[in-house]
């Protein structure tokens, strides 16, 4: 009968544990899908994409690629400028 109470209290704790270990890990996953926390981490990853495309890895900016994309975007406000102008 000893035996028995043992292993009744020894599940119980166990039990236990695991109610304590699901319930933090409902408490991470609340907290890493919170729309905060989820826009936050795409803005970072943006920011490391960005970073990635327009410079090498010594950190010098790579003409070859923000050139062009600075070309198209002068192109766009001049043509909005003379829309605007010319209406």
């Amino acid at each position: 009968m000893a035996s028995q109470n043992a292993s009744a209290s020894q599940i119980e704790k166990d039990i236990e544990h695991t109610r304590a270990r699901l319930a933090a890990t409902i408490d991470e996953l609340a907290y890493r899908v919170t729309p905060g926390n989820l826009a936050k981490r795409q803005v970072e990853a943006a920011k490391v994409s960005f970073n990635q495309a327009t410079r090498t890895n010594d950190g010098a900016v790579r003409y070859e690629v923000v050139g062009p994309v600075a070309a198209v975007v002068v192109g766009l406000l001049a043509l909005a400028i003379y829309r605007r102008v010319r209406a």
